[in-house]
């Protein structure tokens, strides 16, 4: 039951296995015991770091609402990321987490996560009209009342053995091309190095603006991943590599390192320059360096089962991973339309995933004329938008 709350802050009493547990508001940022507990939790990723609250917050204006939940003595037993957003398509919604892959709650047992997803769902009937979150744990639409669970795409993950020649002699057999390709950057002169300094990290973004454009899509801003750099850079929970050739940069990307894990963020590549496969170069460099400083996985991101992206993946041995998003609806519920009714009509109107139409068309076709900085400046209003 809520003890107490007001504007960004709730104190909620819960009994878990006969003890009484509290789920209250928590700075991530002030607190040390917030960071150390994700750190050692098995599902934790980069994004739950206590960085993010303020990376999220400085680049797009969201409002941190993290919950934490505490035991006896107040001792942390669980966390959740939790971010107030209010857009003008959206409207006001509780997430965990915007922008980012995935997050959700995390606690010493089941009944925890439990408990801090409930109080994110009375948080959100006090603030906002949606609560959203994006986690690889499943089935909480069975313990918290009103909560809903739909499909979403796959990351694909790659498990690394201790040997790195090992898994590169692996694709020789299952995935030829993969092994060649790899082979023939070599053979081209490109190399890799980590880059370290704001200026790596701007080359890094103008090959990012330009291939997100290649693609149709709206990058992410430049705060953000300048944010990510400074706070987790020091930590050596980000990374950057570039691959040069010819004493210049023709590819990069950025990953985050966080506890076994290797998560693929983002890419830029020089066009004119394909013929050198200096991704497969970039990437195979970040899966050698991952193995070697004793990860165990590779994170890929998202994609599609069956198509181009997922066999992309698949060529490094990455397998598909579940990942879930559930979803609440506060407030009463219109005459003749339940809870349920209202959650799918607002991911019809917000998502409206592969449907094609003249509208859709006319937006590539005018994409393609936009100067890079426009889409840059895109990127930035759109993303607050929802």
């Amino acid at each position: 039951r809520i003890v107490g709350t007001g504007p960004g802050s709730v104190k909620m009493q819960v009994a878990l296995q006969n003890t009484a547990h509290t789920v209250v508001t928590i700075d991530p940022s002030q607190d040390p015991r917030y960071d150390a507990f994700v750190a050692g939790h098995e599902r934790a990723t980069a994004y739950h770091a206590g960085a993010w609250a303020k990376i999220l917050g400085s680049t797009y204006g969201f409002k941190p609402a993290y919950l934490a939940l505490l035991g006896e003595g107040d001792a942390l037993e669980g966390a959740m990321p939790l971010m107030y957003t209010r857009g003008i398509l959206s409207g006001r919604r509780m997430r965990s987490l915007p922008v980012v892959p995935t997050a959700g709650p995390l606690a010493t047992s089941a009944a925890g996560e439990v408990a801090l997803l409930e109080a994110a769902c009375r948080v959100t009937d006090e603030r906002a009209s949606h609560l959203l979150v994006t986690t690889r744990a499943g089935g909480y639409e069975e313990s918290v009342p009103g909560l809903e669970t739909r499909r979403r795409n796959p990351t694909w993950i790659s498990t690394m053995p201790p040997d790195a020649d090992e898994l590169r002699a692996s694709w020789k057999k299952r995935s030829n091309n993969l092994f060649r390709s790899i082979k023939k950057s070599e053979a081209a002169g490109v190399t890799v190095r980590e880059g370290t300094s704001e200026e790596d990290l701007r080359v890094f973004y103008g090959l990012y603006l330009a291939t997100m454009k290649r693609h149709r899509s709206l990058p992410r801003p430049w705060r953000q991943m300048l944010l990510d750099q400074r706070l987790l850079g020091p930590s050596g929970v980000f990374k950057l590599f570039l691959a040069e050739h010819g004493g210049r940069v023709v590819a990069a990307a950025t990953f985050h390192a966080y506890r076994d894990t290797v998560d693929l963020l983002y890419a830029g590549s020089d066009s004119s320059e394909r013929d050198l496969r200096a991704n497969f170069g970039l990437y195979w460099h970040a899966m050698r360096w991952a193995i070697e400083t004793g990860h165990t996985r590779f994170d890929w991101g998202e994609a599609q089962e069956g198509g181009t992206l997922s066999r992309f993946k698949a060529q490094w041995s990455a397998e598909p991973v579940a990942e879930h998003t559930f979803d609440y609806a506060s407030g009463a519920e219109e005459p003749g339309q339940t809870r349920a009714d209202r959650i799918r009509n607002q991911h019809d109107t917000l998502d409206n995933q592969g449907v094609t139409s003249r509208r859709d068309e006319i937006v590539d076709k005018a994409w393609e004329r936009i100067p890079i900085p426009l889409t840059r400046l895109a990127g930035e209003v759109v993303y607050r938008l929802f």
